[in-house]
């Protein structure tokens, strides 16, 4: 017995609704009242990101009539008048995300408009503004978990202050692009709390109110970004040391040197992730020093030519690891990735970058073959074989993302699972079972054809898809449009020379 699809319960629609994308979900709600109904709920348009840029004046008008319950708001290089204004305090309960960026705020100055068009968001949770004068507008955001304020030279001490006066529940926090007033200066100059909290400077950003804001939310805190904040070393370390701080990520900025990481480590021993991809000379003491004091990190981002080598036996210890980029991190010799897989206990990874790895097809066979959670592989420019590639067709069954750039020795076997000289240790599998796929990269894969492609390349939920640079490909349209047939959500299709 059938059953129609209108007559299902609405809780079972919602279900289903679920498993669309935005695009999908909008186009949906217009189909019937009943779905309209169904899908206009939070819990259905949370991700629905509403954008203005340019001139919006017309657009806010006819947005006004909006009945929606959106969330997700940003403006891009707008000029925020009256109208604008206007529109966000209507509309100030709505809001959860909230992001300015290259906006210019205009018609505000006298105090008795600036208390008519105080901004009230009482759900607002996260916002991102980026060179916007814009915190002024605000009353207190009490429930505010994410704040980001990159405002290149004109981040000060009174905007921080504007922002940091009610936050209670701040868990995320990222600084950037400005020159910070480092702490020994302050002291040179007498910039104190006390003045800070009666007189904020409007031209100077302290680290003695970065300090303060990062103090009064030490029980929330647990993410810090400071990649693009030129703060010192020791002031870093002074961050480090605030009593009660328990940070679980941070970025450090740019440049500083990994020797100050280890003791930012050694300060912050709830940290579960280490990013050294800006630091300056890291070498395996570096590595084993930050491993020894946090045995429980679950990600480790080494990437971009650290001169890193034996660590690596000591990073495959860690038995918490679930992300781990070592792209282009060519000192790491085949010998010592040999040497850590045979005590290997790192079971539980999910996402892997080994982009020009110098480890074996053997080794790289042990190491995919313990780690079968992975979603995101990248192993572009190593010597993966057809038979490793079978075995992640046959076990990564949760792979999302795979990327198999310039690997010289794949070749339509791999693909396929169709092997000339089949052996009991091989079970032919082909790349269509990874039914999670949504990104596929061939690039560079000088041995693969058309009717490798045709065969293998065969899956449900795939969106992107890289053949660039395929010598033993013909790029006909009736090959192009086979492809998108059998791969119907594919719309980033790249097969250009």
């Amino acid at each position: 017995m059938t059953c129609a699809i209108s007559s299902l319960p609405p809780e079972v629609l919602t279900g289903i609704f679920k498993f669309l994308d935005v695009r999908s979900r909008l186009k949906a709600s217009l189909v019937c009242k009943t779905w309209f109904q169904i899908l206009n709920c939070p819990q259905l348009l949370c991700d629905v990101k509403i954008q203005f840029s340019g001139e919006v004046d017309e657009t806010i008008k006819r947005f006004s009539r909006m009945t929606r319950p959106f969330q997700w708001f940003s403006f891009c290089r707008v000029i925020i008048s009256s109208p604008v204004v206007e529109f966000l305090k209507n509309y100030s309960s709505q809001f959860v995300i909230l992001s300015f960026s290259e906006c210019e705020v205009i018609d505000f100055k006298s105090e008795s408009k600036l208390q008519e068009k105080i901004l009230h968001c009482d759900n607002l949770r996260i916002l991102d503004v980026s060179n916007t004068d814009i915190a002024f507008l605000f009353a207190p955001i009490l429930n505010l978990t994410e704040l980001k304020l990159c405002k290149y030279s004109g981040l000060s001490d009174y905007v921080m202050s504007q922002f940091s006066k009610s936050l209670s529940k701040l868990e995320k926090l990222t600084l950037g692009g400005s020159v910070v007033f480092q702490e020994e200066a302050c002291k040179r100059f007498n910039v104190t709390e006390e003045e800070i909290q009666t007189n904020p400077s409007h031209t100077m950003l302290s680290f003695v109110c970065i300090k303060m804001l990062i103090e009064k939310n030490r029980a929330t805190l647990r993410y810090i970004d400071f990649l693009y904040l030129r703060l010192s070393s020791e002031d870093i370390l002074t961050i480090s040391k605030i009593e009660g701080l328990k940070l679980r990520r941070v970025l450090f900025p740019k440049k500083l040197n990994s020797i100050y990481v280890e003791r930012f480590c050694e300060n912050q021993l709830s940290l579960v992730a280490v990013d050294f991809t800006n630091s300056l000379y890291v070498g395996d003491n570096t590595v084993s020093a930050v491993i020894k004091c946090l045995q429980n990190v679950q990600e480790m981002i080494l990437y971009n030519e650290q001169r890193i080598d034996k660590c690596i036996i000591e990073i495959f210890q860690l038995q918490y690891l679930l992300k781990l980029d070592l792209a282009f991190c060519f000192y790491i010799s085949q010998l010592s990735y040999q040497k850590a897989l045979l005590n290997l206990k790192t079971f539980k990874l999910k996402h892997l970058n080994l982009a020009h790895a110098k480890i074996s097809d053997d080794n790289l066979f042990k190491l995919l073959k313990c780690n079968q959670n992975i979603c995101y592989l990248n192993v572009t420019g190593t010597c993966i074989s057809n038979k490793t590639l079978n075995m992640i067709c046959k076990n990564l069954i949760r792979l999302e993302c795979l990327i198999l750039g310039s690997c010289r020795a794949i070749s339509d076997s791999g693909l396929t699972g169709e092997f000339e000289n089949y052996s009991d240790s091989l079970t032919q599998t082909p790349l269509s079972n990874l039914k999670y796929l949504t990104e596929l990269n061939l690039n560079k894969n000088y041995l693969i054809t058309n009717d490798g492609c045709i065969k293998a390349i065969r899956f449900r939920k795939l969106e992107k898809l890289f053949l660039n640079n395929c010598r033993g490909l013909i790029l006909s349209e009736e090959f192009k449009m086979e492809l998108k047939k059998q791969n119907p959500c594919l719309h980033g299709f790249n097969t250009s020379y």
